[in-house]
């Protein structure tokens, strides 16, 4: 999170918005290692939770910040972050979960049928987040579409080996694995919200097997 905390230092020294560019090279982001699929799934979980505690630590800064700032540029990074960390990556696929469950038992709870102006059923109301599920795995598909069309300018020309089905596999677990993500970090939330300072270390994943020696043969369940 050093690159945001520093945009922020920067902006109040220019006393306005700074811009990162994007650079268009292919790099491999945040990767984690495990000797077996369990142990990856938990190098995994403590990536993303190590993740969301940085970026609670980074947003504490900016909130310190804030005043220091220019208006439009403290509101317009606020809710830029607000809606990243909180909305699309902490909350976004579990609520396309319990919303067609959840929101119709809450109104009907409060003696409020489940129509309005713009959604005249239940039945509608369903419909439509399972549109949005299927919107989700439309954008999904766009990502292996973009690596696919990537793969000319990859380093040292290579070349993606990946099978039809197994990619086809990945694409279908694209939903269950951010609906993870989601839940690791609602929970690394609600945990530095309780705990503060303390959880907030440096506690990176194992690197140790991401390159293996080439003479040990993993079985089928190594990695």
């Amino acid at each position: 999170m050093d690159d945001i905390i520093a945009l922020i230092r920067w902006s109040l020294a220019v006393r306005r918005k700074c811009v990162i560019r994007a650079i268009p090279v292919a790099t491999l982001s945040g990767p984690t290692s495990g000797k077996n699929y369990i142990d990856e799934w938990y190098e995994w979980a403590r990536q993303v939770r190590r993740w969301t505690i940085g970026a609670a630590e980074v947003f504490h800064y900016f909130v310190i910040k804030f005043f220091r700032l220019p208006v439009m540029v403290s509101f317009s990074f606020a809710s830029k972050f607000i809606f990243y960390y909180g909305f699309l990556l902490c909350i976004a696929s579990v609520y396309s979960i319990v919303a067609p469950l959840v929101t119709p038992a809450m109104l009907t709870a409060v003696n409020h049928g489940v129509w309005g102006l713009v959604i005249p059923s239940q039945e509608v109301f369903t419909w439509i987040m399972l549109g949005f599920l299927g919107l989700q795995y439309i954008w999904f598909f766009f990502v292996f579409l973009v690596n696919y069309l990537c793969e000319p300018v990859f380093p040292a020309g290579t070349k993606d080996k990946t099978g039809f089905i197994r990619n086809i596999f990945h694409l279908i677990m694209t939903w269950p694995t951010i609906t993870m993500y989601c839940i690791v970090e609602l929970v690394a939330f609600l945990e530095v919200t309780v705990r503060g300072k303390s959880v907030c270390s440096h506690n990176a994943s194992k690197k140790d097997n991401l390159v293996a020696p080439v003479n040990n043969i993993p079985d089928r369940m190594e990695v």
